[in-house]
């Protein structure tokens, strides 16, 4: 939000920033902050920002690349995190209709099997080997 801004007497109206030439150069900027609304927890952890005037440090933690494989329970990414590097929820080839069992959903497939995988000769062949 720009503000006016009186040197030698004279106002300037409505001037976004100042900046101000320094003796061993370079210049100094000044800027009205009056509008900033961050908050620590948006802001990554080790970075800092001005606030009205006040110094925060951030507080969200960076989450890196990370592989997830399904299991039997869920898995949650908690909230709050930057996500830095992919999340990769991993896949399966074998998971199509026909190799799940009729009555059956996985992850959102619903199964086609109805005829057993093992036939009742290739069992009867096994027990007669041992």
């Amino acid at each position: 939000m720009a503000q006016n801004v009186i040197i030698n007497g004279v106002t300037y109206n409505a001037v976004p920033e100042v900046n101000i030439p320094l003796s061993g150069g370079g210049t100094a900027k000044f800027m009205d902050t009056s509008d900033a609304d961050a908050v620590a927890g948006e802001i990554l952890v080790g970075k800092t920002a001005y606030v009205n005037g006040v110094k925060i440090t951030g507080n969200i933690v960076s989450k890196a690349a990370q592989t997830y494989t399904p299991t039997t329970s869920d898995q949650t990414i908690a909230a709050a995190q930057y996500l830095s590097g992919a999340q990769t929820i991993q896949g399966d080839a074998n998971l199509q209709a026909q190799y799940i069992a009729s009555g059956i959903t996985l992850f959102g497939v619903a199964g086609t099997l109805s005829a057993p995988i093992i036939s009742q000769d290739s069992v009867t062949k096994v027990l007669s080997i041992s």
